[in-house]
């Protein structure tokens, strides 16, 4: 597997990123202005993600999604401690705001709860978003210090 950063074309991306942000409004907000990573296996594109950078030295996450047919087997967890490896080398921590049932993921690699967004999906989405059926509103953020990761 091999971790690359997207410069030019990033839209050509949307649809994976659209399933781990259900609406292409929300990732436009974000997807410019941030850095896209994907993660290749041979010539395909296993899964994408983008960091964006925050005025305190930190970025955020705010998109990490893996292809359906290759979920559950460990792909997501590698791409992400080597986005966390990538983004050691710019930036001195990583926040992600998630829905209660992904922040296990989190955890197990490492980032701490940070604060709760109330209302946030539904605030900032124009149709409800479900998470294993499950409708989210509140958004839980989660964050890992980085400098400690360098050489990962």
């Amino acid at each position: 597997m091999e971790l690359l950063k997207i410069e030019n074309n990033k839209k050509e991306y949307m649809n994976l990123l659209l399933l781990a942000d259900p609406a292409v409004e929300a990732i436009e907000r974000y997807l410019y202005d941030g850095e896209l990573y994907i993660f290749k296996d041979g010539a395909d594109t296993a899964a994408a993600a983008v960091l964006y950078p925050m005025g305190d030295g930190g970025c955020e996450l705010k998109n990490i999604a893996v292809l359906e047919s290759l979920q559950g087997k460990g792909i997501g967890s590698e791409f992400l401690k080597r986005l966390i490896n990538e983004a050691s080398k710019s930036f001195t921590h990583m926040l992600v705001g998630t829905t209660s049932p992904t922040e296990g993921f989190y955890k197990s690699l490492g980032f701490e709860y940070s604060h709760t967004i109330p209302n946030f999906f539904i605030d900032n989405y124009p149709e409800p978003v479900y998470e294993d059926g499950i409708q989210c509103v509140d958004m839980r953020c989660f964050e890992i210090m980085l400098r400690k990761f360098s050489s990962i």
